[in-house]
């Protein structure tokens, strides 16, 4: 049996009472019964990240009964935001609104380690997986700096702005470039999906918009680029 894999009712309903310790949970998409259907739902309102999968692909986790459930257990344990939430300190976090490409996330978590960022904070669903590719491309860096995945990213949002964090948005759809904007506190950035950047709803709540220049023979950055030289001002700024 894989030892980076749990499955069956009993040992996945087990295996979500510390969901820092889960990558993903993998649930099969046509359940009857009402002890799976009950199970899903716990799932669901548990905060693990999951999806619904053909009953073949739990099989080729596991040739056992696996009841319809195959948890996926992560190297790296994510974090509570409330637990790394200083105030007596400035902090940077990065939120990443729907960033699918585990490469792209590893850069991520790469450049964040490397230019000082606090923590990176990611949704429960829509977001990619912190993987064995994901950490490798992180070069170490997922090992050395808080990862925290929330339900809905609004959630983080509202949390931090509670706690008088700005909250910016990294968008082409603005003036502000990133030059003019004070790093010189607690700030929290979000960066959008490869494709469609931010999504409205939350691009909405952020407290202010900036944009990165750039040449007009480009239209945007790679997303893992952009938050390496939001993240490279705000060290500047604060050197």
């Amino acid at each position: 049996m894989n030892n980076n894999i749990v499955f069956g009712i009993n040992a996945v309903r087990e295996a979500i009472k510390d969901v820092s310790r889960i990558q993903k949970v993998l649930i099969e998409k046509r359940l009857k019964k009402k002890d799976t259907k009950n199970l899903r739902d716990e799932i669901i309102d548990s905060g693990v990240s999951y999806s619904f999968v053909p009953s073949q692909k739990l099989y080729k986790y596991t040739k056992e009964n696996h009841q319809g459930f195959v948890a996926i257990l992560g190297e790296i344990q994510f974090s509570l935001l409330e637990n790394i939430f200083d105030e007596t300190q400035r902090q940077l976090f990065i939120l990443l609104d729907g960033v699918t490409d585990v490469r792209n996330f590893g850069a991520i978590i790469r450049s964040a380690t490397g230019l000082g960022a606090s923590a990176i904070i990611v949704g429960q669903t829509g977001s990619a997986p912190l993987n064995d590719i994901a950490i490798k491309a992180s070069a170490g860096g997922a090992f050395n700096i808080p990862i925290v995945r929330v339900a809905h990213l609004k959630d983080a949002i509202f949390f931090l702005q509670a706690h008088n964090i700005l909250i910016l948005g990294c968008t082409e759809k603005t003036d502000t470039l990133i030059g003019n904007v004070n790093f010189k506190q607690s700030l929290a950035i979000v960066m959008g999906n490869e494709h469609k950047g931010i999504s409205k709803g939350v691009l909405n709540i952020c407290d202010e918009h900036i944009k990165i220049p750039i040449s007009d023979s480009l239209d945007s950055y790679n997303v893992s680029v952009a938050t390496a030289l939001v993240l490279y001002e705000a060290q500047r700024q604060n050197n």
